[in-house]
């Protein structure tokens, strides 16, 4: 029997039966009572005590970790003939989801998640195409999706489901996926952005590490000292953070230079033409990071990570992605810091990858079940493992950063700080990103690379501004 979010019938028949199978596995002496919120990640989802209902509203939820609680859970045995349940994702990439794929499929046996990557161009167009779908990683926001009603909305699955309910979420995570005062989607990972620094290179120049609570005079100092072209040093590579540092310094309220309610871009005013000019600067001011000339004839990669790589950069903008490569190839020892002060506070941007179910799909229960598993305790510390950060709080995982063998003799600190800083990517109540990024972001970096007048970028801003308000009056947001 399938059963819907928001039915109070249903959810009375739901405790009714829950508290007939606990009635009956306290009588056999059963498995039933686990204590999986304090349970380590690698025995958090034996089977004795973690099998789950398939459900994805209460009855799923308090089958599962109270992540961020010490509360400790009563789940009932599975049952022996529960139809297996293949949930089709689709996705650019796997990666290191395929490490929460497994976790998810030993907490529920009968659930198998088989990802799909042959995207058509933009993972709508599979779906419009009437590809199966149960769950899908979103891309270019939205708009799109909502134009053409593809998505459940996750509101009624979120407000009953007591594992989501009950965790310790940071500030503003849910609110940043919201659109129209309903939940499309929520995040599937959380990525902060952080600094990688060659300590080798520090160490050449005779620089010392900074505290975390440094700032971006003291980072374009440093970027100075260890710039050498004569020795092929440079200060930094990539390090496109005009948009970090713009809500560093107060002048905008989300991430691409977007305003604080997301409708409105303010890549035009006068606070983020000067964060743009800094950035401009960087190259041809002071020339602490090359050229596109330069590095053209220096044959640099399109890629900052392999670049970092060959040892000649003090810093670079980094992510989780890039930590298999450090860790396996660098010949010189690294660190990280925190994104560094603004005027107004210390900022970063959580690359956090948005999550949805469509429509279409057959499996809507079992596919909400692993959106609430996302918020477990055990899914958490593997988004940790992985390079990640974690989006619920708690002891127990704060405590695991330091336990996890990629930051051993690291600043986890820093690790830690960017996970609770300000702001989460608002992309998916972004309209039209595609076009913003086709017209207000290419305009931006072409003022970079040839250093021409920062005001030429406002033509497209007002006409990307002119064209979201009429886009988000026909969606009703």
């Amino acid at each position: 029997m399938r059963l819907r979010p928001g039915n109070s019938r249903n959810r009375s028949l739901i405790a009714i039966m829950l508290t007939f199978m606990l009635v009956l596995a306290a009588c056999s002496g059963g498995n039933g009572n686990g204590n999986a919120g304090n349970a380590p990640a690698d025995s958090a989802n034996t089977p004795s005590t973690n099998e789950k209902s398939d459900t994805g509203t209460n009855k799923g939820a308090n089958a599962g970790t109270n992540a961020g609680t010490n509360e400790e859970t009563q789940t009932p045995a599975p049952s022996d003939d529960k139809e297996p349940v293949t949930l089709k994702l689709l996705t650019w990439f796997v990666g290191p989801n395929q490490k929460l794929f497994d976790k998810f499929h030993e907490m529920y046996p009968w659930i198998t998640i088989e990802a799909n990557t042959k995207i058509d161009g933009g993972i709508i167009n599979n779906v419009i195409a009437g590809e199966e779908a149960d769950l899908v990683f979103l891309d270019n926001g939205l708009s799109q999706w909502m134009a053409g009603d593809l998505l459940e909305d996750l509101t009624p699955y979120i407000e009953n489901d007591v594992r989501i309910q009950n965790a310790d979420k940071i500030d503003g995570l849910l609110e940043s996926f919201q659109t129209g005062g309903k939940q499309y989607t929520v995040p599937y990972s959380d990525i902060p952005m952080w600094i990688v620094i060659n300590k080798d290179l520090m160490n050449k120049y005779g620089l010392t590490m900074p505290g975390n609570d440094w700032t971006y005079d003291d980072m374009l100092e440093m970027a100075k000292k260890a710039t050498d072209p004569a020795a092929n040093d440079w200060g930094m590579i990539g390090m496109d953070i005009a948009d970090i540092m713009a809500m560093a310094n107060g002048n905008a309220g989300n991430w691409r230079l977007m305003s604080n309610d997301n409708t409105q871009s303010v890549a035009d005013t006068p606070g983020v033409l000067e964060d743009l000019k800094w950035q401009q600067d960087l190259v041809h001011k002071w020339h602490v990071k090359p050229s596109k000339e330069e590095a053209e004839k220096l044959g640099f990669a399109g890629d900052p990570g392999a670049e970092f790589l060959k040892g000649n950069f003090l810093f670079m903008l980094g992510a989780d992605w890039y930590l298999e490569g450090l860790n396996k190839d660098a010949k010189f020892e690294w660190d990280v810091l925190p994104m560094p002060k603004g005027k107004v506070q210390q900022a970063t941007i959580h690359q956090a990858g948005a999550i949805s179910i469509p429509k279409a799909s057959k499996h809507k229960e079992e596919a909400f079940l692993y959106i609430s598993f996302l918020f477990d305790i055990a899914a958490q510390k593997a988004m940790i493992e992985n390079g990640s950060g974690a989006f619920v709080k708690s002891p127990e995982l704060e405590k695991y950063y330091e336990e996890v063998p990629m930051w051993k003799g690291k600043n986890v600190e820093a690790i830690k700080m960017a996970g609770n800083m300000c702001c989460f990517s608002s992309d998916p109540n972004m309209v039209d990103l595609p076009e913003y990024m086709n017209t207000v972001v290419a305009a931006i970096s072409k003022a970079m690379n040839d250093g021409s007048n920062l005001n030429a970028i406002i033509p497209a801003v007002e006409a990307y501004n002119k064209k979201a308000l009429e886009t988000r009056k026909n969606l009703g947001w």
